[in-house]
């Protein structure tokens, strides 16, 4: 299990996660969380707490990178990290961040594959990908289209 530093909630009373006015500590209320599943805009049930977390505990709402990300999922043995960039953001320095710090999660989480996929907004074309690290042999989180290992 992934210890992570600052994540600790031992101080503030509420045993459920959502304050006195029902809302937890991102600003969201419980009725706010998709029950859809698909919608990248803010947390779902496909969310992944954990790798929410960890991004919090390390970055501040203030920072750049940080401040547009509106979920991130394990999917398929895959990171996911949305965000409200545009579609026009492909291999942005904000994307390319995002893609390194997933990185430096699925290592501390000890994952042994690590597959990181950075997502535009939801458009026409759905939420394409914007960075990405696809396997070992991807050495960079620029966009690339090289065969699955």
């Amino acid at each position: 299990m992934l210890a992570i530093p600052g994540a600790d909630t031992a101080d503030d009373n509420r045993t459920d996660g959502y304050d006195v006015d029902g809302y937890n500590i991102d600003g969201y209320r419980a009725d706010d969380y998709r029950t859809d599943g698909y919608r990248a805009d803010g947390p779902s049930s496909h969310t992944d707490h954990r790798a929410m977390d960890y991004f919090r505990a390390h970055w501040t709402p203030a920072d750049k990178a940080q401040s547009r990300v509106t979920d991130i999922r394990s999917v398929g043995g895959y990171l996911r990290i949305y965000t409200n960039l545009p579609e026009s953001a492909r291999n942005s320095r904000t994307a390319v961040v995002l893609c390194e710090r997933g990185m430096d999660y699925l290592r501390a989480a000890g994952a042994t594959r690590r597959v990181v996929f950075v997502h535009a907004r939801l458009g026409g074309n759905g939420n394409p990908v914007l960075a990405n690290i696809i396997g070992p042999s991807d050495r960079s989180c620029t966009l690339t289209h090289p065969a699955p290992e």
